[in-house]
């Protein structure tokens, strides 16, 4: 027999806590008739009588006192595990790794980092200047500063900084 679903343990435990189905099914947003439905299906599941039903009022069976006892910790700390779950998700931590050339990582380290480390506090950068171009998924990176005709096919480019344009300087002397 499968185990219950936790929408049927999370409307159990409302009933129990309003001590009836129309507020707990109003919580929820069902019809009283569904959640009794779905409280006969998880009594019928765990094969114990969780609740005592009359017309006018709801109680706890002692099956049903116990499983609430155990599963309303349970059932908060999966709430909090899901909540520090999306905030986490908001908010960019750990370790970034950037390999690029010396003068990739020159033009971030003076146009980006410092606005990045600050709207960003809890990331740290580690940014790898070889000399040589790795393959930055085989070697671990999160991303690579590279000119457009080096980056791989099968990798996605985004471009920054705008052109770039290199010219050779030197004297009258040493052109002639």
């Amino acid at each position: 027999m499968k185990p219950p679903a936790l929408s049927d343990l999370n409307a159990f435990v409302l009933v129990a806590r309003h001590r009836s189905f129309q507020r707990a099914a109003n919580e929820l947003g069902v019809s009283r008739s569904a959640l009794s439905h779905a409280m006969r299906s998880l009594e019928s599941q765990l094969n114990a009588r969780l609740l005592h039903r009359t017309t006018r009022s709801v109680s706890l069976t002692q099956h049903g006192a116990a499983l609430l006892q155990r599963l309303q910790p349970l059932l908060n700390e999966l709430d909090d595990v899901l909540d520090a779950t999306r905030l986490g998700a908001q908010t960019l931590s750990g370790t970034l790794r950037i390999n690029a050339n010396e003068g990739g990582a020159r033009w971030l380290l003076q146009h980006v980092v410092e606005g990045f480390l600050h709207t960003h506090p809890h990331v740290t950068l580690d940014l790898v200047t070889e000399g040589r171009l790795v393959d930055i998924v085989a070697e671990g990176f999160d991303a690579g500063v590279r000119l457009a005709e080096s980056v791989p096919q099968d990798m996605i480019a985004v471009p920054f900084g705008g052109p770039i344009r290199f010219i050779a300087i030197a004297s009258p002397g040493y052109l002639s």
